[in-house]
């Protein structure tokens, strides 16, 4: 286990995108809401819906978390579990899920995945996902992430069968660390043949995540025009490496060498058993090079002669 620990929770904004001016609550299957608005409580259930145009709180009974919808006029509603608080921004308002780390990985790792997505890909994905979440730091004032590509793409919860909800359970806690220090872990749609450098992309001041680790650049086995940043972990390489055979370990090696797989410690207590898992070097120096592969992002991918 790292010597680190960090929060159980994490604060996203949600639906920002959107701009809204006002927002429709509607409390989940079976589900009780507490809503705290202008200066009266109320217990929601069933199928009543509360509009919002100005500050509120929502929780479950208790303060506990509860599971809830959320839409804005013109929107599909969006699926949370977590307390709701939800503020003024200008004209707009700004709604703030606390949610569980572990729930706010599976449902970024169901949305920044594919139809097809093979499994260790996934899984893949939901490392370097709660890598990002534990590592990045002073992205936002007032709460830690957006819930857009700005930070990571969440369109709300993940269904429970889903395979990006089975890559968390199965990953759980896992992060990639550098030098005992959680890499904020970066990734792309594409890098077009080959990832850059922090140096290469040319990010800068306090825009970067963590200086600390250098994002190391290396080749990937899809070539084509790139799309995103291109730091860290190729999304397409990252499933045209697992489509070959490789795990999620060889792909996190792959795209940040010289890291080491931990299990971060949490600081609030889980409901659940979980079991300890031992540190892993996702670079062995005994490890068979990765197999070269000859493709464009357009075009199937064929192992190089």
């Amino acid at each position: 286990m790292l010597a680190l620990t960090i929060a159980a929770t994490v604060h996203i904004s949600v639906m920002g995108s959107l701009h809204p001016v006002q927002l429709a609550l509607q409390p989940a299957k079976d589900a009780v809401l507490v809503v705290e608005m202008q200066g009266r409580t109320e217990t929601l259930r069933g199928d009543r819906t509360v509009k919002i145009t100005g500050p509120v709180r929502v929780a479950g009974p208790g303060g506990a978390m509860a599971q809830f919808r959320l839409s804005a006029p013109g929107s599909k509603p969006r699926e949370y579990v977590g307390k709701l608080q939800v503020r003024r921004n200008g004209a707009e308002l700004l709604a703030i899920v606390e949610m569980d780390r572990e729930t706010a990985v599976a449902a970024i790792t169901d949305s920044e995945g594919s139809p097809g997505m093979p499994f260790e890909a996934r899984k893949a994905q939901a490392v370097v996902t709660r890598s990002y979440l534990a590592g990045a730091r002073s992205r936002h004032t007032g709460f830690d992430f957006c819930d857009t590509d700005h930070c990571q793409l969440m369109k709300g919860l993940a269904p429970a069968d889903s395979a990006a909800s089975a890559a968390t359970m199965i990953t759980r806690g896992q992060v990639v660390t550098y030098k005992g220090d959680v890499v904020p872990a970066l990734y792309s749609a594409s890098c077009g043949g080959h990832t850059k450098s922090l140096a290469q992309s040319k990010w800068m001041g306090a825009a970067i995540p963590q200086p600390g680790y250098p994002y190391f650049s290396v080749a990937c086995p899809l070539q084509g025009r790139a799309s995103g940043h291109g730091v860290g972990m190729c999304q397409l390489g990252s499933m045209e490496i697992a489509r070959h055979g490789r795990s999620a370990r060889i792909i996190l090696g792959h795209y940040f060498p010289n890291t080491v797989i931990d299990t971060l410690e949490f600081t609030a207590p889980r409901d659940e058993v979980r079991p300890s898992a031992p540190k892993l070097t996702v670079v062995p120096k005994n490890l068979p090079p990765l197999r070269t592969l000859a493709a464009s992002v357009d075009t199937d991918a064929r192992v190089a002669p």
